[in-house]
C-alpha cells in the first residue's frame, strides 16, 4: 500500500507540469493567432489602400478623357485636397498642371481603409495625352532628299512618322549658340519612325542634337479630314463657301468671301466656339484664286484664340488679303494717275529697293516669347510664352506662303487675280503681258504664330525653286503635315527654317484642334511614393 501511495505522489507533479505547459502553449497559440489576424487585417487594409488610391487616379483620368483641359477647371480644384469616399475607404487627390518646363500632368492619389488611416498608400503618375501640338514639327512622311541643313533650327520636340534627313552645309552663324555652325541645330528631342539618313561628322553631333541622339519611336496616326471642324463653325454661323480672304485685325476679323464688293468685320469674341470653316462652293473649283475653291488667304495680328480651317488650301500672305486693290474702268483713262494695283516695290531697312516686301505673315497681339534657354535639370532648350493669344490653321490640303499673284475682283471678264501690272499705252493704261509667276508678293522675312496643320498635304513655300533667295521663316507654334513640303533650295532660293515650339501647347491648344487617330494617354512614370 505504501508503494501505491508513493506512485500517486509522483504522478500529481507530472500532471501539473503537463497542464502548465499546455496552458502556456495555449496562450502562445492564442497570441500567435491574434498577431496573425492583426497582420492579415493590416495587409488587407494596405491592399485596399492601394486599390482606393488607384480608383482616385482612374476617376481623375476619366474626367481628363472627357476634357483634356480638365485640370484647369474649377471642378478639378474642388476635388483636390478633400477626402473622397470610395467603397470601404477614401482617397485624396493632388494634381499638378503641365507647364512650359514640366510637360506632364502629375496625379498624386492617396488611399486608405475606413478607420485605418495608418495604412495610407500613395501613388504618383506622370501622364500626357498624345497630341500633334506637343511637337514643333510633325510629318507623316518627310519625303526623299528633303534635308535639314545649316541655317535650319528646330526649337521644340521634332517627330516624323517616316524617314529623317540631316546634312552639313555652308557656314552659318547661330545666335543661340553664339558661333558659326555647318549643321542644323535641334534644341529639343528628335524622334522618327522610319530611318535616319545623315551626313554630319561625329565631332558636330553633340551640338546638332542638343537634347540627345534622335530616337526611333511609334507613329502618330493622322486623321483623314478636317471636316468635323465644320460642325463647330456652324454653331456660330462661321461657315463660308468659296474663296475667302481673312485679315486678323486685333480683336476683330475682316472677311471677304467669294466676289464680295467689300470685307465684313466680325468681333473675334462673337465666335464662341472659336472655329471658322471655309468649304468649297457649289460646283467647286480647282484654281488657286478660283472663286469656288475652298481656299483661304490670310495674314494679320490675332488677339484671342481661334482656329481657322479650309476644305482645300491656306495661303499665308504678306499683307491684308481683303484689300484687292480694286479699280474702276474710268481709272484707265487718266494717264496722269496710276490705277490701283498691288505694290511691286518696297524699301528695306538698308534703303535699297526690292520687288517684294520685307515682312509678312501672322502674329499674336499680346503674346511674347522669350529667348531660347535651357531649364535647370533639363536636357532641352525652350522658349517660354507670356500671353493668351493662340491660333490654329488647319487645311485639308496644303498650307503655303503665297509667292505669286493676288486676289482681284472679276469684273472685267479677266481672271480673279493679279498676274499683270498697268503700263501706259497712248492716253490709256493697259495690262502688261501676264504670267502666273509674274506678280511676286513673297516677303523677305515671314513670321507665323500658329499651330499649322496640313491634313493631307504639307506646309511650304509656293514655287520654292523660283525667285530670289529670301531670309527666314520664323514660326512660333507647331507644324503638322502629312507630306513634308520644301521652303527653299539650299543656299539658292526660298527661306531658312527657324521653327520654335509654343511650349504652352503642352497644356493648352487652339480651339478644337485635330488630335491623332490613335489618341490616348501616355504614362511617363508610375510609382508608389510612400
Amino acid at each position: 500500500m505504501d508503494i501505491l501511495k508513493n506512485k500517486k505522489g509522483s504522478v500529481m507533479p507530472l500532471v501539473l507540469i503537463v497542464l502548465t505547459i499546455s496552458v502556456i502553449f495555449g496562450f502562445t497559440s492564442l497570441s500567435m493567432m491574434d498577431s496573425q489576424s492583426k497582420f492579415n487585417t493590416a495587409d488587407d487594409s494596405g491592399k485596399k489602400a492601394i486599390e482606393y488610391a488607384e480608383a482616385g487616379y482612374n476617376y481623375y483620368l476619366w474626367h481628363l478623357n472627357d476634357n483634356v483641359n480638365f485640370y484647369s477647371t474649377t471642378e478639378s480644384e474642388d476635388m483636390q485636397g478633400v477626402d473622397i469616399p470610395f467603397m470601404d475607404g477614401f482617397y485624396r487627390l493632388e494634381v499638378t498642371k503641365p507647364s512650359d518646363t514640366d510637360r506632364f500632368i502629375t496625379i498624386k492619389s492617396t488611399g486608405w481603409a475606413k478607420g485605418r488611416p495608418e495604412t495610407k498608400r500613395t501613388i504618383e503618375a506622370k501622364i500626357r495625352k498624345k497630341q500633334f501640338v506637343h511637337y514643333v514639327y510633325v510629318s507623316d512622311n518627310d519625303g526623299k532628299e528633303i534635308w535639314w541643313t545649316s541655317g535650319d533650327e528646330s526649337h521644340g520636340p521634332y517627330h516624323t512618322n517616316k524617314d529623317f534627313y540631316t546634312t552639313e552645309g555652308s557656314k552659318v552663324y547661330n545666335n543661340t549658340l553664339g558661333k558659326y555652325v555647318y549643321y542644323p541645330v535641334f534644341f529639343d528631342t528628335v524622334s522618327y519612325s522610319g530611318s535616319h539618313t545623315e551626313s554630319i561628322r561625329s565631332s558636330y553631333r553633340g551640338d546638332a542634337y542638343l537634347a540627345g541622339e534622335p530616337k526611333k519611336v511609334g507613329e502618330l496616326v493622322f486623321p483623314q479630314t478636317n471636316s468635323q471642324m465644320k460642325a463647330w463653325a456652324q454653331k456660330d454661323n462661321m461657315v463660308f463657301y468659296g474663296r475667302t480672304c481673312i485679315y486678323l485685325d486685333g480683336e476683330n476679323i475682316k472677311i471677304r468671301n467669294g466676289n464680295a464688293a467689300s470685307a465684313t468685320t466680325i468681333p473675334q469674341s462673337s465666335i464662341k466656339n472659336g472655329v471658322i470653316y471655309v468649304d468649297k462652293a457649289i460646283g467647286g473649283g480647282t484654281g488657286k484664286f478660283d472663286l469656288k475653291t475652298g481656299n483661304i488667304f490670310i495674314s494679320g495680328t490675332l488677339k484671342g484664340t481661334l482656329t481657322i480651317a479650309a476644305a482645300n488650301d491656306i495661303y499665308i500672305t504678306w499683307s491684308d488679303p481683303t484689300n484687292w486693290y480694286d479699280y474702276s474702268a474710268s481709272d484707265l483713262n487718266n494717264i496722269s494717275v496710276v490705277p490701283n494695283q498691288p505694290p511691286k516695290e518696297y524699301t528695306w531697312a538698308g534703303g535699297s529697293i526690292h520687288s517684294y516686301p520685307e515682312f509678312g505673315g501672322i502674329e499674336y497681339y499680346s503674346t511674347a516669347f522669350t529667348p531660347s534657354y535651357k531649364p535647370s535639370g533639363k536636357d532641352y532648350y525652350i522658349r517660354e510664352a507670356s500671353g493668351k493669344d493662340m491660333l490654329g490653321l488647319v487645311a485639308n490640303s496644303d498650307i503655303f506662303i503665297l509667292h505669286y499673284g493676288w486676289p482681284k475682283m472679276s469684273v472685267d471678264g479677266d481672271k480673279p487675280y493679279w498676274n499683270f501690272e498697268w503700263i501706259k499705252s497712248g492716253s490709256k493704261w493697259v495690262k502688261s503681258a501676264s504670267s502666273d509667276t509674274y506678280y511676286d508678293v513673297a516677303p523677305k522675312e515671314v513670321t507665323i504664330h500658329s499651330a499649322v496643320f496640313a491634313v493631307n498635304g504639307g506646309f511650304g513655300f509656293e514655287s520654292y525653286r523660283t525667285g530670289d533667295r529670301r531670309g527666314d521663316i520664323t514660326l512660333w507654334g507647331n507644324i503638322t503635315q502629312k507630306i513634308r513640303q520644301a521652303v527653299g533650295t539650299i543656299g539658292s532660293t526660298g527661306y531658312n527654317k527657324k521653327y520654335s515650339h509654343d511650349a504652352r501647347m503642352f497644356y493648352d491648344y487652339p480651339p478644337h484642334i485635330l488630335e491623332p487617330a490613335n489618341v490616348g494617354w501616355e504614362i511617363h512614370s508610375w510609382s508608389e511614393i510612400n
